[in-house]
């Protein structure tokens, strides 16, 4: 028996074709297109998108066949927030618009005041952003007001497909609209939102399903697409850091999970519901009856790699394999969209603090690379204020290979980082995909190195203590600045 784990995200699609056993009989990626307008619009095609994932998959399934083990099932992991508008054969009337598109803001802001403080978190488990898809369907223009319906990518795919609009209760969580804790579409939110946007109706969403569960078979046509046959089961799979939780070992009480990404995001489970997190920027959602997941998204992810690399004319890991081997007398605030969670400050811009006619570019490669670790402090410190234990450090993603970049975000976290394979999005949503179909998904875990285990820099323990404190400083100093920049690139 094998599995596929497609993996849909904001840079690339992934499938990762599993076997029982956890071994990996195939895999194949395809990049997507992200287009910016410049003025806050950042979008993806959503044929693209299917069209990158059909042949992901295909390829993945015909090595597993090739090595005599057919695909029984396939699980997604899909990317945060991603809304398109459809019409009423599914086709798309817009591009997609991606977390980091800015045209929700102001209707955040004007949702946030017709339902009263703090209530869209009571109800979403989401912080007041305009990141959420119900926000950038009430900003919609014409096209978005004539849509039929309103999907995000994984249910996108999966109807494409099966012919079933399903969407898990992680993704339908990211969309603003879902009340986590009954798993339906919350009808206060509708309409609250409909005031502004009466083209948006619960019958035009997806049925929020639980992770795990079947979502439907498929179909003739894409069963030639995908190289599977018809009826193979798709499975509901979750948000990719749920997914990238789940497939780097992470575990209630035992292990918490960093995600090395586009942006980087540390991911907690617990038994019941957080509370007393509205006021944080955490959010939390269902992965299933006996897991919550309580997560925290940073600014510096591979967003702030590229941008410098691009910068220098230079691929990522050129400018990045080649750190200063001592820590830099600088500071950087990757704030390059955004601040992460904790300020979710849209308006937040990057800083670079103590240049100098010497200052090298592996010292400003590595200060980039220390602004992550600074972010991880911030919100484990936040996490466990609020009584939410941050376990034993699992990372995973592209970024874990860098040795030396993960000792340096290690140290200026001050905690220890356990690096695992970077398939773990795949792996989680094919453990989902093996749940599916009544298998063990433990099974499909992979112990990490041993030796390669990231401890903080004694020798630097001060130095960092004081960069902290100083990081922090230079946000609050220099944030007042920020909307009148934003104004003005307005």
């Amino acid at each position: 028996m094998s599995v596929i784990g497609l993996d849909l995200g904001t840079s690339g699609v992934r499938a990762v074709a599993f076997a029982a056993d956890g071994r990996t009989l195939g895999g194949s990626s395809a990049p997507l297109t992200l287009r910016r307008d410049g003025r806050g619009r950042v979008e993806l095609d959503a044929e693209e998108i299917v069209s990158a994932a059909e042949a992901v998959v295909r390829a993945a399934a015909t090595e597993a066949a090739q090595r005599g083990d057919a695909v029984q099932a396939i699980g997604f992991s899909v990317l945060g927030e991603a809304v398109v508008p459809v019409d009423s054969s599914g086709d798309p009337l817009a591009p997609v618009a991606v977390s980091m598109d800015t045209r929700g803001i102001e209707s955040a802001e004007t949702l946030g005041a017709r339902l009263g403080d703090g209530r869209f978190t009571a109800i979403t488990g989401q912080p007041l952003h305009g990141m959420f898809s119900v926000f950038k369907i009430m900003a919609g223009d014409a096209a978005w007001a004539a849509a039929a319906a309103y999907r995000c990518i994984g249910d996108l795919v999966a109807e494409r497909w099966s012919g079933v609009a399903a969407i898990d209760l992680g993704q339908a969580a990211r969309t603003g609209i879902l009340d986590v804790e009954r798993g339906e579409w919350s009808e206060e939110i509708l309409s609250a939102a409909a005031a502004s946007a009466p083209w948006l109706r619960g019958e035009q969403l997806p049925v929020p399903v639980p992770s795990g569960s079947v979502i439907g078979g498929v179909q003739a046509r894409a069963a030639t697409l995908l190289g599977v046959d018809q009826g193979t089961p798709l499975i509901a799979g979750t948000h990719d850091q749920a997914a990238a939780f789940l497939g780097a070992g992470g575990e209630v009480g035992v292990r918490s999970v960093i995600a090395l990404g586009s942006s980087d995001c540390l991911t907690v489970a617990t038994r019941e519901r957080p509370h007393g997190l509205e006021a944080t920027g955490f959010a939390s959602y269902r992965l299933d009856d006996a897991t919550w997941i309580t997560l925290a998204g940073t600014a510096a992810g591979g967003w702030a790699l590229e941008w410098l690399a691009g910068l220098l004319g230079a691929d990522v890991g050129e400018v990045f394999g080649a750190l200063s081997e001592n820590p830099p007398a600088l500071i950087v605030l990757p704030y390059l969209a955004g601040s992460g969670t904790l300020d979710n400050d849209p308006s937040a811009r990057g800083t670079v603090h103590g240049l100098t006619l010497d200052t090298s570019v592996p010292e400003l490669a590595r200060a980039v690379v220390e602004a992550a670790g600074f972010e991880f402090h911030k919100i484990i410190a936040a996490l466990e204020a609020h009584g939410v234990r941050v376990d034993d450090l699992h990372v995973t993603g592209a970024g874990v290979a860098n040795s030396a970049a993960l000792a340096a975000r290690a140290s200026a976290a001050g905690t220890r980082m356990t690096p695992v394979a970077h398939d773990a999005s795949a792996r989680g949503a094919a453990m989902l995909a093996v749940r599916g179909i009544g298998g063990d998904p433990r099974r499909l875990l992979v112990a990490p190195d041993p030796e390669a285990v990231a401890d903080p820099d004694p020798s630097s323990s001060a130095w960092y203590a004081a960069q902290r404190a100083a990081y922090v400083a230079l946000y609050e100093a220099t944030r007042g600045i920020g909307p009148h920049l934003t104004e003005r690139h307005a």
